[in-house]
């Protein structure tokens, strides 16, 4: 029944773009070259190897992506581009929780990542349907940089020690699209997600691809959206 559900909430969030376009999808203007920006709910984890940050949520970013597109034939677009996303941490404790506690750690982290997408767009039911399915696959390297400090307060003197991490992880991304029209030049995009793998760093499937949260949050940590111009 759950999968049958998802099934239909998929397909409705697919049409609906293309309804709105007023049944005009298949006349955006045709060009060999494109560029756009796209934005994203799936939140990446970037692991590093033999860590030194070993405190508060480190690694993980939400990427904007820039992008610039070929059109190889009338169904295949071959895309690169840069991206760029991060995150903060901010953690305060003692043991027992209170500011006059003998011993205090302040913990901080700040990761920064800058991402290069390689993706194919193949279109799919070209000629028996006016709304533009294509499948999408993407080889995502990620180069990171993490920083963090832990400062220990005891008996209200700071001692400070800042660590730092930097890697590369590659992500494999495949999924669902379609396009739909703006206006003469501009067109967006809808895009779902149904395989996300990291080829490099590890995968936990709970933390970092929510794979056992409830079915909602799974599907809304899976799209990406995003407007192309074609030049």
């Amino acid at each position: 029944m759950k999968t049958h559900f998802t099934l239909l909430a998929v397909y409705l969030i697919l049409y609906f773009p293309a309804v709105a376009s007023e049944g005009d999808t298949a006349n955006v203007r045709e060009s060999k070259l494109y560029a756009g920006i796209g934005l994203t709910t799936i939140t990446y984890h970037i692991y590093y190897k033999n860590p030194t940050v070993q405190y508060g949520s480190t690694g993980y970013f939400t990427p904007v992506f820039l992008n610039v597109g070929y059109k190889a034939s009338s169904t295949v677009r071959l895309q690169s581009g840069i991206a760029y996303g991060g995150s903060k941490s901010e953690m305060y404790w003692s043991l027992n929780h209170r500011d006059d506690d003998t011993l205090q750690i302040r913990e901080n982290t700040r990761t920064r990542v800058l991402a290069v997408p390689v993706t194919i767009q193949v279109d799919l039911f070209r000629r028996h349907t006016r709304i533009p399915f294509y499948g999408t696959v993407s080889a995502i390297t990620a180069f990171g940089r993490t920083n963090g400090s832990v400062t220990e307060i005891l008996h209200g003197v700071p001692t400070t020690e800042h660590q730092q991490d930097t890697g590369i992880n590659i992500f494999l991304m495949a999924g669902l699209g379609v396009n739909y029209k703006i206006s003469k030049r501009f067109s967006g995009y809808t895009e779902l997600f149904l395989f996300k793998r990291n080829l490099i760093g590890d995968n936990s499937f709970d933390y970092d691809w929510d794979a056992y949260s409830p079915w909602g949050r799974r599907l809304f940590k899976s799209f990406a959206f995003g407007v192309n111009y074609q030049l």
